[in-house]
């Protein structure tokens, strides 16, 4: 009988029990073009902008139940003149919404908005509703999709390269993080009520590297600017103070709280062709500190997605097929399983080998309560959704 190797979290200096494993498949799938027929808008990139490059796509549970994935398109109406310069039928783009039943996978509603920009999406759901962002306008939906509150953001200067306001949510969805403009300068930060869109604290502050967000701290991961430099440690503030390193020996880059005081991250050796990548979960004062270790070749802890409420988050492990390194071909990530973390968090309730999935390069999704999870793909929009056991 053939033997699966999986990941299994260890303390850095002992191992931990592991979890027992299942199979699991997806219990729907959904071709989104199927559902929205118009086509896909890309987030351009590289030089000239109008090559393609992702499609501008979000995925977010509403509730338990109701799954709200969204695309944007060109919009196709008469134009009109602009109203105060907001989102009307004259604007080029509409965000696309599909609400979806997770148990079913029945479509539940088609709505859409219109958008001056062609970045918009849903940013944010929490306890008080859901938000979406189009362009500089900010609007909060109650979860029967009615406004209740909608502010502009403050409009940016012209020579900004990025051109729009990047969200950063928290992992509870309570707090929205934004900030533009380019890397290694001082540029403007907003931090967010996502409950109630009050601006709680406003300041000028550099971006070097990845960035993520708890409801009361802000982690960021410094780049080396020269080769040769220190390994990058990661350093935490209060929205709006001063930086501080955490403790913590390793190199760390993409980090992502899964918690109010747990962070996940990779480290990445170099040397290795290609690179190779371990994972961690680290608390933030440094306390403790665990290792996901991969035993199976190939395959490779990737997205972490957060229940809202902090009782589970998920882990995708992915394998990289269709790579050619002789014609810079990277190849794409195709999901083989799942890990799920329970409290206290240090080693995996249960691991799930996924079958007969078909997406590449998820991302994905977790219901509130920890029993759903939506995997979106790319380039083809497949959607899935897994059902996953009770939660502790």
């Amino acid at each position: 009988m053939a033997v699966v190797f999986l990941p299994t979290c260890l303390l850095i200096n002992g191992r931990a029990v592991e979890a027992p494993r299942t199979n699991v498949a997806p219990a729907c799938r959904i071709d989104l073009k199927s559902v929205v027929k118009e086509a896909f808008l890309f987030e351009p990139w590289g030089s000239p902008e109008g090559r393609s490059g992702p499609p501008v796509r979000s995925i977010w549970f509403l509730d338990n139940q109701r799954l709200a994935v969204t695309v944007v398109t060109q919009a196709g109406g008469k134009p009109e003149l602009a109203t105060r310069g907001g989102p009307n039928a004259s604007s080029p783009f509409r965000l696309n919404a599909v609400l979806i039943d997770a148990t079913s996978g029945k479509i539940l509603d088609t709505p859409g908005w219109p958008s001056n920009s062609r970045f918009a999406g849903i940013i944010a759901a929490n306890g008080k509703g859901f938000v979406t962002q189009r362009g500089e306008e900010l609007t909060l939906l109650s979860f029967d999709l009615a406004p209740i509150k909608q502010v502009t953001l403050p409009p940016l200067p012209r020579n900004y390269l990025t051109g729009y306001w990047s969200p950063h949510t928290s992992w509870s969805g309570r707090h929205l993080l934004f900030f533009a403009g380019p890397a290694w300068v001082k540029i403007p930060w907003l931090w967010v009520d996502a409950e109630s869109l009050q601006v709680l604290e406003s300041w000028q502050d550099v971006v070097t590297g990845t960035v993520t967000a708890s409801d009361d701290q802000v982690v960021s991961e410094p780049y080396s600017r020269r080769f040769g430099d220190p390994p990058s440690t990661l350093k935490a503030e209060v929205p709006g103070g001063n930086w501080k390193p955490i403790p913590l020996t390793l190199s760390a880059s993409v980090p992502r709280f899964v918690g109010p005081d747990l962070l996940y991250f990779h480290r990445y050796i170099r040397g290795t062709a290609p690179p190779r990548a371990e994972a961690f979960l680290v608390r933030i004062d440094g306390s403790e500190i665990f290792r996901l270790e991969t035993t199976h070749k190939g395959w490779v802890p990737g997205q972490a997605s957060v229940s809202r409420v902090g009782n589970r988050f998920v882990i995708l492990v992915g394998k990289t097929e269709g790579s050619h390194p002789a014609l810079d071909i990277g190849g794409y990530s195709v999901l083989k399983g799942l890990l799920v973390y329970d409290p206290p968090f240090r080693a995996p309730a249960s691991t799930l080998l996924v079958r007969d999935s078909k997406v590449r390069d998820p991302s994905a999704a977790l219901s509130p309560d920890g029993r759903h999870l939506a995997v979106l793909g790319y380039p083809q929009p497949l959607l899935e959704i897994f059902d996953l056991p009770p939660t502790n």
